[in-house]
């Protein structure tokens, strides 16, 4: 299903149009990130771009103040140059010379600091416009993470090419059009052919441009798997299974298969701009040997003095080498702002939660969030996940939600979440389509622990306290929390206590020696809760499997703590130890995506459906267990 956000920016022919286009908003991207910089810049390039034809004028005075003979003028003596004259032309050419000298290293400063500045507002700019994302879909398509991937990459690069080409193009054509000048005061026919004979390099190098942006995007696929495979080498959580089952050739060889076939495309790409620039070079080449051969004509006729050789040959020299630089700067800016359209592309994409047309601020749960007749699938071509759920969770009461993997629940969080809005039917809060509500606004009314929750590298009281970040600083609450989660006195034994950073990949900040702390499975998973626990005041708390990674013993008290905490307000629990949730006030049962029963565990049972004979299986495990750990003795 193509989307706002995952079309293919190339999907529009990649035209000059577009390649302005975007141009023009990597520009104006350098601009609100620093303009004192691109002034200064600016003003070192043009500098740089007049005084090589300076210095080549001045070269060209010099020759026939010491030669003292202008073209056509009669043989014999001449008088010697004034020694006032010399001593002039002496310092005007090494003012030129300090100006060159010193003009790239201003240059180079000016494009630093610009650079510095324009990642700054990159950074800023991208975590903008993903976070303009409200849901999760975009995250879940390949064709987005490798939209995200270039825009990432052209963000950051982009408008400094463009701007560094910008104004080393200007430099370079205001050194082209210099010598240009002296050209045509010398041999007019000269400096019209050199000019059209360097027509072709300009082509050709825009055209690279071009194909190096298109191959940047045909490849961007494998250089994502090639990125991945190379970063599981120092993964923590996969180290242990790569060196247990032997991985590491195996995974070497995924990534350079991955990089030799990105390599491969960029060698083709290169070798097919190599052949197509060589003709427009020896064109150069040829038109460098004209003027050569036509100065040394002109000389030994007398049409032209020593000094105008010299300028001459500098000139159509240094026309060769600013239209390579235009051609290359004009090639670089092309391709940068080709692949500059992803970024331009992300910043312009719509939310992929439709927006409400009259906003409504969610109230505190009062009555019931109900499912009517929902129906969801991933993308258009996949089987539906969840086929017409009818549901009911009531405000105080406890609801639990079982059925075998695949059956839906997770996605059901999704939605109940609204991190996806439904393909079909509606969920109502207080009878309330929740899609009217500003997703910020509604989540902030539900705590969650996701069955995949996260593990943050920060201190052990950051990964509490982002469960609501008002309370970030607070640590009573915090505290509460990890209690409320059976974490607190395993968070006190940690060195440093709430502050300790749980991370093997950072070390701890103002520090250069120890390493950060690690926690168990089931303690990260508390940590997780008590994160959860952080919106006590939530009016509805969501546990995706809260205590799959615990023992009978601590799965026990975290549910007991949970009823407690819960007292009045709602929570959906999901679960496939189903002992954990026979306390439920409704039991719902999902199977195939669809509510297939609901009741008490007792109706349930007394039922004989499908959740009594899951119960039951559960239950026989345990006792069978039961009765031969006397007999193992």
């Amino acid at each position: 299903m193509s989307t706002p956000w995952s079309a293919d920016p190339g999907a529009e022919p990649p035209g000059a149009g577009r390649a302005l286009r975007s141009a023009l908003a990597a520009c104006a991207l350098a601009w609100r990130s620093g303009r004192a910089a691109l002034l200064l810049s600016l003003l070192c390039g043009v500098t740089a771009g007049l005084l090589p034809a300076v210095a080549a004028l001045l070269v060209s005075r010099l020759f026939d103040q010491l030669g003292g003979a202008a073209p056509g003028s009669p043989p014999g003596p001449t008088p010697g140059p004034a020694a006032g004259s010399l001593t002039g032309t002496c310092l005007l050419l090494i003012a030129a010379g300090l100006g060159l000298a010193l003009a790239p290293a201003l240059s180079e400063y000016t494009r630093a600091r610009s650079g510095r500045a324009i990642r700054l507002r990159v950074q800023e700019e991208l975590f903008q416009a993903v976070n303009r994302l409200p849901g999760l879909r975009p995250f879940e398509d390949p064709r987005f993470q490798d939209r995200l991937r270039l825009a990432q990459q052209a963000g950051g690069a982009a408008p400094d090419i463009l701007v560094g080409a910008a104004f080393g193009s200007l430099q370079a054509l205001i050194t082209v059009l210099g010598f240009l000048g002296t050209v045509f005061v010398v041999g007019p026919l000269l400096g019209l052919l050199t000019l059209l004979l360097t027509l072709p390099l300009v082509r050709s190098q825009l055209a690279a441009g071009r194909r190096r942006a298109a191959v940047l995007g045909e490849t961007m696929a494998r250089s994502r798997r090639q990125s991945f495979y190379g970063s599981l080498i120092a993964d923590v959580d996969a180290v242990k299974e790569i060196r247990l089952f032997g991985l590491q050739d195996f995974l070497r060889g995924r990534a350079r298969r991955e990089l030799l076939a990105v390599n491969g495309a960029e060698e083709r790409t290169d070798r097919q701009n190599l052949a197509r620039r060589l003709p427009a070079s020896l064109l150069g080449v040829g038109v460098y040997a004209l003027g050569l051969l036509w100065a040394v004509r002109a000389a030994r006729h007398g049409e032209l003095s020593l000094g105008q050789v010299s300028m001459c040959l500098a000139a159509v020299a240094g026309i060769q080498t600013g239209v390579g630089q235009l051609a290359a700067g004009g090639a670089s800016a092309y391709q940068a702002a080709l692949t500059f359209d992803h970024y331009r592309a992300l910043g312009q994409a719509p939310p992929d939660l439709t927006p409400a047309a009259d906003p409504r601020t969610p109230g505190a749960l009062t009555g019931t969030v109900e499912f009517q007749d929902v129906w969801f699938r991933y993308h258009q071509d996949a089987p539906w996940i969840l086929r017409g759920v009818n549901l009911t969770l009531r405000a105080g009461a406890v609801t639990a939600l079982v059925g075998l993997n695949g059956a839906g629940k997770s996605t059901l969080v999704k939605l109940l979440c609204r991190l996806y809005d439904p393909d079909r039917g509606r969920i109502l809060w207080d009878g309330v389509d929740i899609r009217a509500f500003p997703p910020e606004e509604y989540r902030q009314r539900i705590g969650v622990v996701f069955q995949d929750y996260c593990r943050y590298d920060l201190t052990a009281g950051e990964n509490i306290g982002l469960g609501r970040l008002a309370h970030l600083d607070d640590p009573d609450r915090i505290t509460a929390a990890a209690r409320a989660a059976g974490i607190h006195e395993r968070v006190q034994r940690l060195d440093g206590g709430y502050g300790a950073l749980l991370s093997r990949i950072f070390l701890p900040e103002g520090t250069d020696a120890g390493w950060g702390r690690s926690l168990s499975g089931g303690e990260w998973q508390r940590l997780a809760v008590a994160r959860a626990f952080m919106r006590r005041d939530a009016d509805l708390m969501i546990l995706d499997e809260p205590s799959a990674g615990l023992d009978a013993a601590a799965e026990q008290e975290l549910h007991d703590n949970l009823r407690e905490l819960r007292r009045d307000t709602g929570s959906l629990v999901i679960s496939h130890r189903l002992s954990t949730v026979r306390e439920a006030d409704l039991i719902v049962v999902l199977g195939a995506g669809r509510v297939v029963e609901e009741g008490t565990h007792r109706a349930l049972m007394a039922r004989g459906g499908p959740y009594a004979e899951l119960f039951t299986l559960q239950a026989s495990g345990y006792q069978d267990a039961a009765v031969a750990a006397p007999s193992a003795g």
